[in-house]
């Protein structure tokens, strides 16, 4: 099936755990008489954490562990609800230790150190779904026996996203932006980077700054020591920084009422940080603004690129998840996947970028949740066998469309 969900996120949900139950009806693959593999029979309970539970991303992120991947292999996932901070990351892992979990694939940042340690002290898995840690993260908590490790876009590439969104923009002629900071406020550091990296690619020009500064690394500072966008912190002679939203508090009227105002700011465009589309896409309708946005392959998405709303979308596939999942499950297996000197996985992937309806439908159809790219014959080989760090590396490194689709 097709990923779909309305265009009104929910608002930031209650905090807590749904550990009754698995997050897919269907039940385990074991359970539904499916062809199973890698456990000898055993199901392993593999529990999630989200600080995100309702955009396109996350969704088709859940519906490919949850629909494909259980139906396929002796697991069972088991998620949190939305975690918006540290303190609800720290129940939640309190929570999936007292549940059993023998292993936490984690899409929640607020606090991973706390999350990885957590996860040590209780001698269970703990892998880093969809980005990777800092630098000195990394040397910290590279040698644990039970740190897995991460695969995603490192915050290079979220940079860079962000970066090559906005210069998108500016080569097409565009000079009124407004920008959605998504999770900004939260600290989520993919949010930050591609902010920081869209008023980069604005700053290249001579008369533009942001807090003063033209540079990256300044204005990533100025980011986090403000926690939000300061439209007064933005100068140029050229372009304009018409308005800023973020996070996604729908029930409430200051909210409602900022949002209504960037839209009456009339930007050529919004560069949205993630969930632009859902956040956006029913006030800028019939109107001349269209949106750039980081955020996942689906029908809506599509949808929205065919009517002009969305013009840009920079995109992980909904399968992107698969090689976490087998380094992961193989861990659990007593097969782990470590580096030279017995050190975690670093990996990286990036974006699928289309920017037009042509795009995004190749890339909508060549990876669903029916017939992922990540499907049980890409990841059996690695899941329970003595795989070399530089083969998986290798197959982790190869996630173009081309590469996998093409």
């Amino acid at each position: 099936m097709k990923i779909t969900r309305s265009t009104a996120l929910a608002a930031v949900a209650a905090l807590g755990l749904s550990l009754g139950t698995t997050a897919c009806s269907s039940g385990t693959a074991a359970d539904s008489g499916t062809a199973a593999t890698g456990t000898g029979g055993e199901t392993v309970k593999m529990c999630v954490l989200v600080s995100d539970a309702t955009s396109s991303e996350a969704l088709g992120f859940k519906d490919y562990y949850t629909q494909y991947v259980q139906e396929n292999f002796d697991v069972e996932f088991v998620y949190s609800e939305e975690l918006a901070d540290a303190d609800a990351e720290k129940r939640a892992m309190e929570g999936f230790i007292a549940n059993n979990c023998q292993a936490v694939i984690s899409f929640a940042s607020a606090d991973r150190p706390a999350q990885i340690q957590m996860a040590e002290d209780a001698g269970i898995y703990y892998s880093v779904a969809t980005g990777t840690l800092t630098d000195e993260q990394y040397e910290q908590f590279k040698s644990l026996e039970h740190y897995v490790g991460a695969i995603g876009p490192s915050l290079d590439v979220e940079l860079q996203a962000g970066y090559a969104m906005a210069k998108h923009f500016i080569d097409e002629g565009d000079t009124r932006f407004a920008i959605f900071g998504a999770g900004v406020p939260y600290y989520i550091d993919m949010h930050i980077y591609r902010t920081a990296g869209m008023l980069a690619a604005l700053a290249e020009e001579q008369s533009t700054t942001y807090g003063g500064a033209k540079e990256f690394g300044d204005i990533l500072a100025t980011i986090m020591k403000d926690g939000t966008i300061k439209l007064d912190q933005f100068e140029s002679d050229v372009y304009e920084l018409t308005g800023y939203h973020e996070v996604w508090d729908f029930d409430d009227s200051a909210w409602q009422a900022n949002l209504a105002a960037v839209v009456s700011s009339k930007p050529d465009v919004i560069l949205a940080a993630g969930t632009g589309f859902a956040v956006f896409g029913a006030a800028v309708a019939d109107s001349d603004i269209t949106i750039g946005d980081i955020d996942a392959y689906t029908d809506e998405n599509a949808q929205a690129m065919e009517s002009g709303s969305l013009s840009y979308l920079a995109g992980k596939f909904t399968s992107s998840t698969g090689p976490i999942f087998a380094a992961t499950l193989s861990a659990v297996l007593g097969h782990p996947i470590r580096g030279e000197g017995d050190t975690a996985l670093a990996l990286e992937q990036g974006y699928w970028v289309a920017t037009s309806i042509d795009q995004f439908h190749e890339f909508l159809a060549a990876d669903t949740i029916e017939s992922p790219v990540y499907d049980k014959a890409a990841l059996e080989p690695f899941i329970g066998t003595d795989v070399s760090y530089d083969d998986f590396a290798t197959f982790v490194s190869q996630y173009s469309f081309d590469d996998l689709a093409g």
